[in-house]
């Protein structure tokens, strides 16, 4: 079959037009689920305020009886509250399967790919990586979102220098860490830095914060390190 020059790159995968696409996605299934959460939330806490407003009427009227029985539907309601906050931090929708890596190789390959995107492009990166190999069993999805987070954070910030990669073995804790840092940061984000760390400044961009307390509750293996006030100096520690 032939083709010509234009039919090539029409039948070419719109890489760029899919991410619009899954960044739109993204949008409409935030604002759904914040939607959802709202209304689940006003009726646990209307629940709620009704309950506590019979308990203190019965408690004036020195109604203990019925005191009573509205204060266990008062303990009842804030039980749901607390389940439903801790249903709100499941991290079951995220794959757990590990696999067996082997480091740098593993970091080279998802570089490689990740500074393809177009999000990236344009994006110097230094990279120092241990030369020593290193192969143990892990979630791969971590080592993924934590570069892509990084990458994706650095980009809201006007730095000197390229972004910096590097990688080191301690041995006395039998650990591999992957840190990022730069050399200065010339111009941060319009959010001030104790904001920084917890809003959402982009589509498909996780806070760090947030991102190293998912990381805790999908595997103890892994360690997400950030300080407020370096927000591009990270570490993820990976126990081998």
């Amino acid at each position: 079959m032939e083709y010509s020059e234009d039919s090539t790159q029409s039948d070419q995968f719109d890489i760029q037009g899919w991410e619009e696409l899954m960044e739109l996605v993204f949008a409409y299934t935030a604002a759904a689920h914040n939607f959802g959460f709202t209304h689940k939330m006003n009726n646990r806490f209307t629940a709620l305020s009704m309950n506590a407003s019979f308990l203190k009427q019965a408690l004036a009227q020195h109604d203990y009886d019925k005191a009573a029985a509205k204060a266990v539907q008062v303990s009842d309601s804030i039980n749901n509250l607390v389940k439903f906050s801790q249903d709100l931090m499941s991290t079951d929708l995220i794959p757990t399967e590990n696999q067996q890596i082997e480091f740098p190789t593993m970091i080279t390959a998802i570089l490689g790919k990740l500074l393809m995107l177009p999000t990236f492009n344009g994006v110097e990166l230094e990279q120092n990586l241990s030369t020593e190999v290193l192969q143990t069993t892990a979630n791969p999805g971590i080592v993924w979102i934590f570069l892509y987070t990084f990458l994706k954070h650095a980009r809201r910030y006007s730095i000197k220098g390229p972004l910096l990669l590097s990688t080191t073995f301690n041995q006395q804790q039998n650990q591999y860490i992957i840190k990022t840092d730069v050399d200065q940061i010339l111009q941060s984000p319009s959010l001030e830095p104790e904001d920084a760390a917890l809003a959402f400044p982009s589509l498909g961009e996780m806070p760090v914060r947030y991102l190293a307390r998912v990381i805790r509750n999908v595997s103890s293996q892994f360690e997400l390190i950030h300080r407020a006030d370096r927000p591009l100096t990270l570490e993820l520690r990976i126990n081998l």
